[in-house]
């Protein structure tokens, strides 16, 4: 029974200092964010946190007017600070060019993927790129290869990872579109 009174007169308590003071806390918190409805939620919000803390906070009576105001400033200020990075963010976004596409949504064909790759391929020495040709595009094993252009298997191999590693810097923005070209293909 105890407890049930204490309960109950945390809750008045409670309830008392929610009336007397969301209402000032919602105009305290308008120094930083003009949308009321934001002003509203971080008030709220801290009202809230209060209550689910009352049982581990020690609030006096003469600090807990401060304490609800630094809550009120602080979880502004977070809010604020959260805002910039997500400004900052499409900020980021809005300034990096599109890799080749005009928006992020475009989808690619064919042709234009095996145009991106062909430009890639050229930029590579030949015998890369007659290794990775035979390899991918013509189903060829590392030993036909191997015998064809009178080197090694260890040769194929080589070329084939170095050209690898090549096109994966090249093609880093395409590398999953090019993944699943060459599985189809």
């Amino acid at each position: 029974m105890k407890i049930l009174l204490k309960e109950n007169a945390q809750q008045a308590l409670f309830q008392k200092l929610y009336e007397d003071y969301y209402a000032p806390f919602c105009l305290f918190a308008k120094r930083y964010i003009d949308d009321a409805c934001i002003r509203e939620d971080i008030v709220s919000d801290v009202f809230a946190s209060l209550w689910n803390k009352r049982n581990e906070l020690e609030l006096k009576p003469e600090t807990t007017i401060a304490y609800l105001k630094m809550c009120v400033r602080n979880n502004c200020l977070n809010y604020l600070k959260h805002q910039n990075y997500e400004i900052d963010y499409a900020a980021m976004c809005n300034k990096r060019a599109p890799l080749y596409a005009t928006s992020p949504e475009s989808v690619y064909t064919l042709e234009e993927l095996y145009k991106l790759l062909n430009e890639a391929l050229k930029k590579l020495p030949e015998n890369y790129r007659t290794v990775f040709v035979k390899s991918f595009f013509e189903g060829k094993t590392h030993a036909e290869i191997a015998k064809e252009m009178n080197l090694s298997v260890k040769s194929i191999d080589r070329y084939k990872q170095k050209t690898i590693e090549l096109l994966r810097c090249e093609l880093k923005d395409y590398l999953p579109f090019f993944l699943l070209l060459l599985t189809y293909n």
